[in-house]
């Protein structure tokens, strides 16, 4: 069976897409930042080594971003509205729900490949600031899980997916448990295995399938 190809994780701030030096600049200062954030962590850091990290003057940073926490609530709402912009493509897409679910999980699965230090950044420095807990950031979490839950609803109106579950439930449920796995990974729990496109695709197909069929065996009551 033919699979669509699974949308890339974004790369750069899409704010800064096109920009000048000025934005090239600021660009700059955010990936120096959130390498530092990663390896220091956000207590640890200081603009300075921002600064040493992104190979500009320290004052200059300042002609920029305030503060230390200006940038962490930069990276968090750039990076997370790319991402967030991304699931809702996939939400709004014609494919079948199945396939969406499939799409969304190898772009969560494999963050931690394609953008480790972001993804360190996420589950063990944005999370655990109080920032973390304002309107703007809550209402960015709620619209992942609000995209992810209008592919269940349209899956369940297809007659593809059970339509005696709650949807709202079946959303945490399969964002609970990716975010389990990543976290694995970021921790050296537990290793996704291989790295091939092979590899990677059954993986996903497992964790999808998985979700969709359970455990059972087929043909039991």
């Amino acid at each position: 069976m033919s699979r669509a190809p699974v949308t890339p994780l974004p790369t750069r701030d899409l704010a800064t897409a096109g920009a000048g030096p000025r934005g090239i600049k600021r660009a700059r200062i955010l990936e120096a930042a959130t390498r530092v954030f990663a390896s220091r962590g956000y207590h640890g850091a200081r603009v300075s080594d921002i600064a040493r990290e992104a190979g500009i003057a320290y004052g200059l940073v300042y002609h920029y971003f305030r503060n230390k926490e200006e940038i962490l609530d930069t990276i968090f709402a750039e990076r997370w509205g790319a991402f967030l912009d991304v699931v809702d493509g996939i939400s709004a897409g014609a494919q079948p729900a199945s396939e969406k679910l499939r799409q969304f999980a190898a772009i969560v699965l494999f963050a931690y490949r394609r953008r480790p230090d972001w993804v360190k950044v996420l589950v063990f420095e944005i999370r655990r600031t109080s920032r973390f807990s304002e309107p703007e950031q809550i209402e960015a979490v709620g619209r992942l899980f609000r995209g992810v839950a209008r592919i269940v609803r349209v899956g369940q109106d297809a007659g593809e997916l059970r339509d005696d579950l709650d949807a709202n439930l079946v959303c945490l449920a399969f964002i609970g448990a990716l975010e389990t796995m990543i976290t694995s990974q970021v921790l050296g729990v537990m290793r996704i295995p291989g790295e091939s496109q092979d590899a990677d695709d059954r993986t996903v197909r497992t964790v999808v399938e998985l979700f969709l069929g359970g455990l059972g065996r087929r043909g039991r009551s």
